[in-house]
Parts: structure tokens; sequence; C-alpha cells
């Protein structure tokens, strides 16, 4: 039951840690490949629960630091081979009388040495089959991961307890090695069911050359976090207030990480991580002229200009008279049904990926791989 408790825990806490490193790994496969494949995502991800559940398993439960305190247990074993002479010693196994062959399995001297090896039997499986790693490193990667863990409960959590309330065992490190070693080998039994080398990079192959959506969004996240940096920067060190001045640092911001950028490279900085280009609708190699660009990047960016208009006719809209607070509030209004209409557009492309967009439609310009 508590083994069931700590997966649960692992449950909770992976699609937060999945979230934050979504993002990398796309950005990693889409620099590298082109394309990202369906294969590696599953496999990383799974990893990476699995590693949080092998960590919880380690850590969990936590007990209070005042209970810990008052521990007087060892806090480490350096004798190796201390789980046989344990079994020799405390299991009731009796060679000559099956009946106590089930109680022996079920004691604590089997169940311990058996979750240790177990442990690391999937680090094993996803050396040999993603990383495609050699024995040799298997045995050291899983020496070192159990190092890790080891080290985790000696130092009583990273010093958040004043002592170890779980013990440093020599033993762990051998069971744990072994366990990935055992993983490496059952795996061979595993790899002809599975997709091969050369399988996997036929399709990232044929992906590299497609402009997904989920490409074209991934290069535009870091493009937004860049323009978001520079533009807090200006405001920071030039020490601006208020809407006028935020509105200026946008478009400036927009000018030198956005406009720039595609007058000069015909790609952003997102652009060239994902390996992506602006081109044009008529030929491949067409290079878009100022105006297309201008154009693409005046609707596409639509959703982060408009904002900093609206906040500058706001501002200015008290400071006026009657009318021009009309043709301000106007001005207002019609941005904002533009700006609607455009993340309507880019809403559908996400559930249409054969959806022309609407500012490359206008601009006549299309993302095209490299």
């Amino acid at each position: 039951m508590v083994y069931l408790f700590d997966i649960k825990m692992a449950m909770l806490v992976f699609p937060i840690v999945a979230l934050f490193m979504t993002f990398p790994i796309l950005l990693w496969h889409y620099h590298r490949f082109g394309a990202i494949s369906r294969w590696s995502i599953l496999m990383l991800y799974s990893l990476v629960f699995y590693l949080i559940c092998a960590y919880f398993l380690i850590i969990l439960p936590l007990p209070s630091r005042a209970a810990v305190a008052k521990l007087t247990t060892p806090e480490m074993n350096l004798q190796p081979l201390m789980f046989v002479r344990q079994f020799l010693a405390y299991s009731p196994f009796q060679l000559t009388n099956p009946h106590t062959w089930l109680a022996a399995l079920k004691a604590p001297t089997v169940i311990q040495p058996a979750f240790n090896v177990l442990l690391t039997v999937p680090f094993g499986f996803y050396l040999r089959t993603y990383f495609r790693r050699s024995w040799r490193f298997t045995l050291v990667a899983a020496f070192c991961l159990s190092l890790f863990f080891e080290l985790t409960q000696l130092s009583g959590l990273y010093g958040i307890y004043p002592r170890p309330y779980r013990l440093f065992d020599v033993d762990d490190l051998l069971l744990n090695t072994t366990g990935g070693l055992l993983g490496f080998g059952l795996t061979r039994f595993v790899l002809p069911l599975l997709p091969s080398s050369d399988y996997l990079s036929k399709q990232l192959q044929v992906r590299a050359k497609q402009v997904s959506t989920f490409r074209h969004a991934t290069a535009f996240v870091v493009d937004w976090l860049v323009f978001f940096l520079v533009s807090s920067l200006l405001m920071t060190i030039f020490h601006l207030h208020g809407n006028l001045w935020s509105g200026i640092s946008t478009f400036v911001a927009l000018g030198l990480v956005i406009v720039l950028p595609e007058l000069r490279w015909q790609r952003t900085l997102g652009l060239k991580l994902v390996r992506l280009r602006i081109g044009t609708l008529r030929a491949e190699s067409e290079r878009p002229t100022a105006g297309q660009l201008m154009l693409r990047t005046g609707l596409g960016y639509s959703l982060i200009w408009i904002p900093a208009v609206s906040s500058i006719v706001i501002s200015q809209v008290s400071k006026t008279g009657f009318a021009a607070g009309i043709v301000g509030i106007i001005l207002v209004l019609t941005l904002g049904v533009i700006g609607l209409l455009l993340a309507l557009d880019l809403l559908i492309d996400v559930f249409r990926p054969s959806h022309e967009l609407l500012f490359e439609k206008l601009s006549r310009t299309v993302l095209r791989a490299e």
C-alpha cells in the first residue's frame, strides 16, 4: 500500500513536471531533426514518469522533523551482502519444507532486496532501447542513479532533516546496479517488437518537410519569450512607467525581435531554432518583399501590438476633447474586433492543420522547412 501511495503522488506531480519539460523537448527535437517522433516523446515522458516514481519510492512517506530527531537507528550500512546474511538468519525458508517457501517470498528479507533490483530494471530498458547505450554505460549509469538515491537518503533529504531517516546501504548500490543490468539484458527480448532506428529516421525525414501547427507554435513561443524579455529590459533600463511608455517599448521590442530579423534573414530566432523560414506562395526559392513581411508581421503579431495601441489610446483619451475621445474608443473597439477575428483564425488552425491562416493568405507568404 505504501508503494501505491508513492506512485499516486508521482501521478499528481507528473503533469506539472511534464508541463515544464514539454517546450524544451519540442524545441530540441525541432532544432535537431526538424520534426517530432511520437515514439521519442512517448519514451521521454514515460522515462520522466518512471524517474519521478522511483524518486518518490525512496523518499516517501516523509516523517516529521521531530520524529527524525529522536531516531537512534544506524545511518548507514557499509558491509556488502548484508541482505544475504539477513536472509539466512531471519527468513523462514527451508529447502526441504515447501510450506515455508511462500512465507519466505513474503518476508522482508526477500521483498526488500527484490524491490531494489526491480527499481532500476526500467532504467536499463530505457538506456538500451531509446538511448542505445552499451552494457558498460548502463552499469555506470545505474550505479550513479543508485548513488544519487542513497546520498539523498544519507543527507536527510538534502539537509531538510537533522539526520537520515532511511538507511544508506551499500547493498542497495549493488542491487540497484544489478537491476539496471538486468533490465538491459531482458530488453533483448523486447527489441524485435519496437520500431527500428531506420524506420524512425525515415519517419522524421518525411515530417521534417512538413510545417505543422505545433512546429509553428513552438517558434512563436520562442519569439514571444524573447520579445517579452526585451520589452521588460527596455522598461527596466530606461525606468519607463505608464501605458504610453509600455506601448512604445512594445513596438520597439517587436521591431528588434521580429521585424528586423524577418527583413534581414527571413526568419526570427524562433523560426531559426525550429528550422523554418518565410517564403512566398508562388515559388519556394522566392524571397518575400519587405511589404509582404511587414503585412505578415503586422497581422500575425496583432495580438501583441493591438493591446499596446489600445493602451496608448486609452491613456490619451482622458487628455483630449469629447470628439477625439469618441474616435479613440471607436479605434480601440475596431482593433479589438480585428484581434478577435485573428485569434479565432488561429484557433481554427489548431483543429484544422490544412487551414490557411489569414495573415499568410493576405500577405501571400508561407513558412517553409529548411
